[in-house]
């Protein structure tokens, strides 16, 4: 499925294209990246992604596990690292198809409570894709409210992309 490949790394290139935007405004007004919380929810797309990695590798992906605090969140360039090296994973050795896995995460808020629920790589795939982008999209929201002009496509979703395309095509 090379497609749903190149779709995973454009979510993944909406983030980095988010971390480089505040790179350049972040040298004139502070680390703009830590202190907005930019970089949370760079940390926490890297997380997932993460846990999809090492679950393919166990049969068991576990979004559970976090690295909530780490440099990462307060250092652009360990986001860039990590987005990068993901983006050659999913280039080289990351699994397209529908092999299964066993995913593992938390559903209540109110009490401890995780669930083991069946799917394969594909759907967490998909799962991935609008995740990466609805973080995208609050963080760049962020940077907006810091003075930051990210790309207008940051945090645009697929389906709101082909509304768009096609209301244009329609009015045109």
């Amino acid at each position: 499925m090379p497609r749903l490949r190149d779709a995973t790394i454009e979510a993944l290139d909406q983030v980095r294209s988010l971390i480089n935007s505040v790179k350049v405004e972040q040298d004139v007004a502070g680390n703009l990246y830590a202190v907005s919380g930019i970089g949370r929810h760079v940390r926490h797309v890297v997380d997932h992604f993460r846990a999809l990695q090492a679950g393919i590798e166990s049969g068991t992906v576990d979004y559970n596990i976090r690295h909530r605090e780490s440099e990462m969140e307060s250092q652009a360039e360990l986001g860039l690292f990590e987005i990068d090296r993901l983006i050659l994973w999913l280039q080289s050795t990351a699994p397209t198809d529908d092999s299964p896995v066993a995913v593992i995460s938390e559903i209540s808020c109110l009490h401890d409570e995780s669930r083991r629920f069946d799917s394969n790589v594909r759907r967490e795939l998909l799962y991935l894709i609008n995740h990466s982008i609805h973080h995208a999209a609050y963080a760049a929201l962020l940077a907006r409210e810091n003075g930051v002009k990210p790309d207008a496509g940051i945090g645009l979703a697929p389906a709101t992309a082909s509304y768009l395309r096609h209301d244009r095509a329609e009015c045109a």
